[in-house]
């Protein structure tokens, strides 16, 4: 079966001005073609969430030593609290996880070593349009950061799913640093920061804050203006 015009399957001539399919205005050029719209003012705020938060982890460097039973007895630990089929298990209301030991022991305390911390910076951030910086952190506690490589660093900085608007790219970012010092910390300073807000845990509190306002009714009315003894009123 051959194939026929779109106006004559319409029954139009084919050779109308008016064209099945095409649009119908004045001319083929389309108004929005020559109007861009700006997708952000600049770098500043291309930020669409930032958060990023350091972990401190602590081998206190004291080992305790298990010994042999110290005292007899057939009954065991555990975290339980009540059997699963106990009937008025839906009764109950507590104690949650159970940490009364039954057992009687007295073990032995050695410091084996050092103190020794762990710091792990992780967190994720989506941009619009520009590459998300993975950031690190040079000191902490008042001395150097060591990376600390048994717990290896790894990191990502790639398009969000979607995140593709008329050629500005939505990119997404997330990292995870281990770190450790070689001395120990001097101080309880420990990075705190919103770089994508210009933050940071050393902020100066404001003295008040802006309470929230609504917009002006549109059917307000001026009041009468009047005058009170001592109070000059704009006219």
């Amino acid at each position: 079966m051959p194939f026929l015009h779109s106006n004559v399957v319409y029954g139009l001539p084919a050779n109308d001005p008016a064209q099945v399919g095409k649009t119908n205005n004045d001319s083929d050029s389309i108004i929005e073609q020559a109007i861009g719209i700006p997708w952000s003012s600049n770098r500043e705020a291309s930020w669409v969430y930032f958060d990023c938060a350091v972990g401190v982890m602590l081998d206190s460097g004291i080992v305790v030593h298990n010994r042999l039973p110290q005292y007899k007895s057939s009954a065991f630990d555990t975290l339980a609290s009540v059997a699963l089929d106990d009937p008025k298990f839906d009764a109950l209301a507590g104690p949650g996880v159970n940490v009364a030991c039954r057992d009687q022991y007295t073990d032995i305390i050695q410091r084996m070593g050092h103190a020794r911390y762990w710091f792990r910076l992780w967190g994720q951030a989506l941009r619009v349009g520009y590459k998300i910086p993975i950031p690190g952190i040079k000191t902490i506690g008042g001395v150097p950061a060591i990376p600390y490589d048994k717990n290896p660093q790894w990191a990502y900085c790639g398009i969000a799913p979607g995140g593709n608007y008329s050629g500005v790219i939505l990119w997404r970012a997330q990292w995870s640093l281990w770190y450790t010092t070689a001395v120990p910390p001097k101080n309880q300073t420990i990075p705190e920061a919103d770089p994508s807000a210009h933050i940071t845990g050393t902020s100066e509190l404001p003295k008040e804050m802006q309470a929230p306002y609504s917009r002006a009714d549109d059917n307000a009315k001026r009041t009468p203006t009047f005058d009170v003894p001592g109070i000059v009123v704009p006219k």
